[in-house]
């Protein structure tokens, strides 16, 4: 790599060091192809092919992000990079084969990891995201910390794709408004933590209180008093006055949970709140003011229900001011090694587990998953993989049978007879991965260690197979 190519600038304005990158990477082509996109994007740019010349130029210059090609392999180089130069930002790059051990870069402090092949706006938009995380203060005299806790990437939420970012750069944009949101998406995919994320993000809100009340989940003679309050006796069982949530939620925000299951007329008192900031508690005429910020939730079209009359019109554009869409998860599918191991830690924590780490192949099922449940159905087999794991290594036998059946097999030729004894399609179905099992053993020469590996399951789950068809080895 020639001097005259490193040094080399084709940006049209100056960019100052605080935006100086440094790309890693052995392979000249793919260091010239970034190195060429970074210039372009206004960023100042060095390179590097091997470990000496990275710490020579992390001894000579600082960076604010570090770009590493890493493939799979010890993670000596990026722990050597966060011990000379731990306030950058460093975002691996790797293959799809590697997502454990992208995983583990991220445990070990990188900021960030991309699959390749990788799109140059996907790059651009990690690095910005790196740039404004706040973990990326850039302290001349406080150097960062070498550890990363995944709760910190945005407010406690987790995920990097494209459509999360957006959801990320919009918090940060309404943050300190007085507007009305409304989050729209599929039963589990997150919006209640994104309606936390909005109030943790401004910073006099936080201050207060954060109220939710689900509208679907009481009666209407009970969540009228919940919403606004009552007086003593305004109904039978009101032996003193009690506030509601919109009085405990003042000066903070208030979570309508499902508010398309709202009854009508209430649809009327809270569309008054939301015009005046003013109310009366049930059997009381004093008029109460509050600060509130409203959040409002539904997985429902409420467009469709205000055609049908179901939900009122003029709510409907009130509460619609900003919409946030919230992706489900098989739409977002890069996000699933980094939920799971956020999820891992949590859970092994919660239950005193020592979970070592989840297999690739086990992690590959979970990337090929539709997940109809989404994040809350992600947590949830997480949650039960970690209590039921015995080895501490989470495989596909920790796994729900509607997942573990995930496993590679062989294609059936179409019109194959079935093997002489076997008559149910379930014990059919068996019978190739036991085919298969034999077939590896065989070239392996029986070495069950080999063909785990081959096989891309643990040792312990190749004997729990074994076992299972009654495979003996000669």
């Amino acid at each position: 790599m020639s001097e005259r190519w490193r040094k080399r600038s084709v940006r049209s304005r100056k960019v100052s060091n605080d935006t100086r990158v440094l790309i890693i990477d052995k392979d000249k082509p793919t260091r010239k192809s970034l190195y060429e996109l970074l210039c372009r994007a206004n960023y100042t740019v060095d390179t590097a092919s091997s470990k000496e010349e990275t710490l020579g130029l992390l001894g000579e210059k600082r960076f604010r992000i570090i770009i590493l090609s890493l493939n799979k392999g010890d993670l000596k180089l990026l722990t050597a990079i966060k011990e000379r130069s731990g306030s950058s930002e460093i975002i691996v790059l790797t293959s799809y084969g590697d997502l454990e051990f992208a995983v583990k870069s991220i445990k070990e402090g990188a900021f960030d990891y991309l699959l390749r092949p990788v799109e140059d706006r996907k790059i651009l938009l990690t690095m910005e995201k790196a740039l404004a995380n706040k973990a990326s203060e850039w302290c001349e005299s406080v150097p960062m910390g070498n550890i990363r806790e995944e709760k910190d990437l945005f407010h406690g939420l987790v995920g990097k794709t494209p459509q999360i970012c957006d959801i990320y750069s919009l918090i940060d944009r309404l943050a300190n408004s007085t507007a009305t949101v409304l989050i729209r998406g599929a039963s589990g995919t997150g919006k209640r933590l994104v309606a936390q994320a909005i109030h943790q993000a401004d910073k006099e809100r936080r201050k207060g209180s954060f109220v939710e009340i689900s509208c679907g989940a009481l009666p209407r003679e009970i969540i009228e008093s919940e919403l606004f309050g009552h007086t003593k006796g305004a109904f039978t069982g009101a032996i003193k006055d009690r506030k509601g949530r919109f009085e405990l939620a003042d000066g903070g925000t208030l979570l309508l949970d499902d508010i398309d299951s709202l009854y009508p007329d209430l649809q009327v008192k809270l569309l008054r709140v939301l015009q005046q900031k003013e109310f009366e508690r049930v059997g009381d005429h004093k008029t109460i003011k509050v600060d509130v910020r409203i959040i409002a939730t539904t997985n429902s079209d409420l467009e469709r229900l205000v055609a049908a009359k179901k939900f009122r019109e003029d709510l409907f554009y009130r509460i619609y001011v900003i919409v946030i869409d919230m992706p489900s998860l098989k739409d977002r599918k890069e996000d699933v090694p980094l939920l799971v191991s956020h999820f891992m830690t949590l859970y092994t924590k919660k239950n005193h587990k020592e979970i070592e780490h989840i297999s690739e192949e086990t992690l590959a099922v979970l990337m090929e998953y539709d997940w109809p449940g989404n994040v809350r159905q992600l947590e949830n087999i997480i949650e039960r993989a970690v209590i039921l794991d015995m080895d501490g290594v989470i495989t596909g036998e920790d796994l729900p049978s509607i997942l573990a059946s995930g496993e590679p097999r062989p294609v059936i030729a179409p019109g194959a007879d079935a093997p002489e004894g076997v008559n149910s399609l379930k014990d059919f179905l068996k019978c190739p991965e036991k085919g298969h099992i034999l077939s590896v053993l065989e070239e392996v020469g029986w070495n069950k260690k080999r063909a785990a590996r081959v096989l891309g399951v643990n040792r312990t789950t190749l004997y729990n197979k074994l076992r299972k068809y009654n495979i003996i080895s000669a």
